[in-house]
This record gives C-alpha cells, structure tokens and sequence, in this order.
C-alpha cells in the first residue's frame, strides 16, 4: 500500500514539474499533476487484472496435468504435489508451497487453501472444491470430473476473451477522451494569452473541475468497459 501511495505521489510531481516547464504556470501543472495520478492507477489496476486472467488461463493445462497423473495411477495429492516440478512455470511455486504444507503435517483440505488464496479468484475455488470432495469421497471418476471441469473452463475463457476484445474499444476510446484534452491545453498555454486566463482564481477552479471530472469520466467509462468477474462463492 505504501509502495502505491508513493508511485501516486511521484506521478503527480512528474506531472505537476513537466506541465510547469513547459507551460510557466503552476496553475495549469496542479491540475495535469492531478490527472497523471491516473495514469499509475490504471496501470496498476490493468496488471492485477491481467495477472488474475493469466493465473486462471492456465488451469486447462494444470487440469491435464492432474488427469495425466491419476491417469499414470498416482494418488490425488500426489499428482498436485508434483505441479511444482511438471505444471506450468508460473505456477510451480504455489503447488511446491502445497507439497511442503501437507509435508508438514497438515490435512488436504488445509493444504489447498494455499492454492485458493495464491490464486485468488473463482475458477481456483471450483477446482478445489472438486479436488477436496474426490479426496474426501474418494470417487472414482476424478479424472472424469476433472475432464468435464477443464473443458469448461477452456470454453468460458474463450468466451471471456472474445468479449473482452470487443470491449478494448471502450477502455480505449475512453483512454483517448481523457487525455486528449489536457495535450491540447498543454499546446495552446505556449501563447501567452491562455497562460493568463488560466492562472487566475477563477481558471485555476476550471482546471482542477476538469481534472476531477476527466478522472470520474475514465474510471467510469473504464468500468462501463470491463467484464465482471465471477464472485467467489467457496472462499
């Protein structure tokens, strides 16, 4: 948290120094200081995102591997264990911290909360759901269920995708809008006239509305742009 503070502080600075470079005016540099605070939000916000939609793209293949391993005869929490070693590379490290925990002692079901909050969205809880309740029932079809569960879950993220591809439009549109006219007031304060008006009281209450609006506008229509995910219903 204190790391993203600091990158919001930094970024109003950034702004506020270069719009009073180029401009001459701290009145206009406040404003645009303000709206490159959003710059560093909304990167931050589209990586967690596409840290989340990477995380859960992944689960088809780490549901073949599971099926390949009970398939080969291993027990279940076995198979899960050695996705640390054979699973994809960016998830390795969160089923070697499930091998160590039920190598403490700890039961199946204690053990794949560690892969529930490292995750840390819907389709991980599903998945474990279906992982404890074969451990627990000790059902023969886990390797059917868990066939059915993957193809699922390839045809949602499909959809998903080509969703969230036409939606780009908007998150760009609304990118565009938001920036747009803050380049043009940064272009016309190189004539001394716009430098004035707007250095006053009254131009200085302009520009800080217009910031204010201008990040109310994107997140809005950023928003507007977004798919909803899935809630977590098993967490």
């Amino acid at each position: 948290m204190k790391t993203k503070i600091s990158i919001y502080i930094a970024a109003f600075f950034v702004g506020l120094f270069v719009a009073t470079i180029i401009t001459g005016s701290i009145s206009i540099g406040i404003p645009v200081g303000i709206v490159c605070v959003g710059i560093p939000v909304a990167l931050l916000a589209r990586k967690a995102e596409a840290r989340k939609l990477e995380l859960q793209s992944l689960w088809p293949e780490i549901l073949d591997n599971l099926i390949s391993g009970l398939h080969s005869g291993l027990a279940l929490a076995e198979t899960i264990a050695n996705l640390g070693k054979r699973g994809p590379d960016r998830t390795k490290s969160i089923f070697t911290l499930f091998a160590l925990r039920l190598r403490d002692g700890a039961t199946f079901s204690s053990a794949l909360e560690i892969i529930r909050e490292s995750f840390n969205e819907s389709t991980a809880d599903q998945v474990c759901e279906v992982l404890d309740f074969a451990r627990s029932s000790g059902g023969r079809d886990t390797a059917l269920t868990l066939r059915t569960l993957s193809n699922f879950i390839r045809a949602d993220i499909a959809l998903r995708n080509e969703i969230t591809a036409k939606h780009s439009w908007v998150k760009n549109s609304a990118a565009l809008a938001a920036v747009a006219p803050w380049v043009l007031l940064l272009l016309l304060a190189s004539q001394p006239n716009t430098v004035s008006a707007y250095s006053s009281g009254s131009g200085l209450t302009v520009l800080l509305a217009g910031a204010g609006l201008t990040l109310v506008a994107y997140f809005w229509m950023n928003k507007v742009g977004t798919l909803k995910t899935v809630p977590r219903v098993f967490k």
